[in-house]
């Protein structure tokens, strides 16, 4: 699991009531608001008996626990023991806050490295959201799978033929070429003259005759990016930001955004509930993979040329630079 980046913890409106307990990389942490609104996290874990400060509630001190009411501030200071004769004391006594940026209608938690302790970056923008004639929806899913298993999963084409048969992808099966380019952190493929998928939903998206340009994007720590284009008025992105709560546990926040002028509440209408059917397949057969992992032991993955750039998506979780290799084309049957 990767350190040094932010990770999603949950969306804002989920902060309406407070606090939130989330784990992050393995870390149980409490997400709420101050008293001003600020959206903070802190350890979930009371310094005093260790209760979690997420069974707590926020007060004008910050976020009291639940045992002996200590409250706690945004920075992780202590800011009251009731029971204490010397109130100011507690000023002394602190838990482990992190970092947190709100933007876009979601809370940011960055998860510091030896390396990089304090934010270096900002977190990546969902593209296109609230643009004029854009429409988006979000889909929240908890996956029993590692983080690189998903976003293996949710770039990988070719089993939407097997997983996703008849919602995505017909009988038909056609050749492509694929052009594939990396950089330091990223990794994706355009696939080259790609023509409408044979389901119901490709020719409800893609008129007959349209061109489609179709790029897979992966970036880290745990960012995975798919646009289709037919014209400056009709395209779609998925976004998917996995924040790996544990080595088989991952929560996954996704952002489809639908420009489909002038038909664009009635494609949402459709795409909605089709894409968190997709999205609950995806589900089914990671924790399927996970189940089988358990039982056969670690991973063992053969890596070929159909599998795209899982390769390099592989390569770069595992702290390898992909900047300066050379573009490649690679053919397969989607």
């Amino acid at each position: 699991m990767l350190r040094g980046h932010w990770y999603i913890a949950c969306r804002s409106r989920q902060l309406a009531k407070g606090p939130l307990a989330r784990t992050i990389l393995g870390e149980a942490l409490a997400i709420f608001r101050d008293a001003s609104g600020t959206a903070a996290a802190l350890v979930d874990r009371c310094a005093h008996r260790n209760l979690a400060l997420s069974r707590g509630k926020v007060t004008a001190d910050g976020l009291r626990c639940a045992y002996h009411g200590w409250s706690w501030g945004a920075d992780g200071h202590c800011t009251r023991i009731p029971s204490a004769c010397e109130p100011d004391a507690c000023r002394a006594i602190r838990v482990k806050a992190y970092p947190v940026k709100e933007q876009q209608g979601f809370v940011w938690v960055w998860m510091a490295s030896a390396a990089k302790t304090e934010p270096d970056r900002e977190p990546p923008l969902f593209p296109w959201l609230g643009e004029p004639g854009w429409r988006h929806f979000v889909m929240e899913r908890v996956f029993e799978a590692d983080a690189f298993h998903c976003v293996e999963n949710f770039l990988d084409v070719p089993h939407t033929a097997h997983v996703h048969r008849g919602l995505f992808r017909g009988e038909e099966s056609k050749e492509i070429e694929l052009e594939i380019t990396s950089g330091e952190d990223w990794i994706e493929a355009e696939f080259l003259g790609e023509e409408r998928m044979d389901s119901w939903i490709g020719k409800l998206l893609v008129p007959a005759g349209s061109s489609v340009r179709h790029v897979d994007r992966f970036q880290l720590p745990y960012v995975t990016r798919v646009d289709y284009r037919m014209s400056e008025k009709r395209q779609y992105v998925v976004m998917s930001q996995c924040t790996p709560e544990g080595p088989e546990r991952t929560r996954v926040f996704t952002y489809l955004g639908v420009r489909f002028e002038p038909l664009g509440g009635l494609i949402q209408l459709v795409f909605q509930p089709f894409a968190g059917a997709i999205l609950n397949q995806d589900v089914e057969i990671l924790r399927q993979q996970t189940d089988d992992l358990r039982r056969t032991g670690a991973a063992r993955f053969l890596y070929h040329d159909t599998d795209a750039i899982a390769r390099g998506i592989r390569e770069l979780i595992d702290g390898k630079s992909l900047a300066g290799r050379a573009s490649e084309r690679k053919r397969l049957k989607v």
